[in-house]
């Protein structure tokens, strides 16, 4: 006898369909799920391993700055040192040149002039003297013996004139030349130099 399935087989088959969908659907989900936390955990561990190294390269560049400004100072004081040295190895070099310097005004001053200002100007290469005599010839005397000087050279008369009278006071000005002299400095010779050293 044959056998003849009444059964709705239709539906049964469309219900057995059913379910495997949802059981794929639901284990795609999971996998779904699985690999987004999966990449999740991984960016997170990168992001903190950046922040790790961040920090750390925030560390180094604070001590390097410490290190910089610390240099900074350093170089700061050196210019100062090296500043202060070029001072006195400049008054160290230009002391044997003051001292013949005023040992030639002794000696080249003759009787008769009296001077009333001298300045050192030109970055101590030109002298100014200014003062008055009884005479014009002392004044150009004055005049010869400054350039015939060791340390002085150059000099030439800028300016003079008969001195007022001044109230009160007994001077004849006739007889009282008023003058100014702009003279340069000369380098001492290096044996004069070894000498005073």
């Amino acid at each position: 006898m044959r056998r003849i399935n009444l059964l709705p087989w239709r539906d049964e088959r469309r219900q057995a369909l059913q379910r495997n969908f949802v059981v794929h659907l639901a284990s795609s989900v999971v996998v779904a799920l699985a690999i987004g936390g999966g990449i999740h955990l991984y960016e997170q561990n990168q992001i903190d391993n950046q922040d790790q190294r961040n920090q750390y390269l925030d560390g180094v560049i604070k001590d390097l700055d410490r290190k910089i400004q610390a240099i900074n100072e350093l170089k700061k004081k050196k210019d100062e040192l090296i500043a202060r040295m070029q001072v006195i190895e400049k008054l160290q070099s230009s002391r044997p040149t003051i001292v013949h310097l005023m040992e030639d005004f002794v000696k080249t001053l003759p009787d008769g002039i009296q001077l009333t200002n001298i300045s050192v100007s030109g970055d101590n290469k030109t002298i100014n003297i200014q003062g008055y005599a009884d005479a014009q010839a002392r004044v150009a005397d004055y005049l010869r013996q400054l350039n015939s000087s060791s340390t002085i050279g150059g000099a030439i008369i800028v300016g003079s004139g008969i001195l007022a009278q001044t109230p009160g006071k007994d001077i004849n000005p006739s007889s009282r030349y008023v003058f100014s002299i702009t003279a340069q400095i000369k380098q001492p010779k290096a044996a004069d130099s070894a000498k005073e050293q």
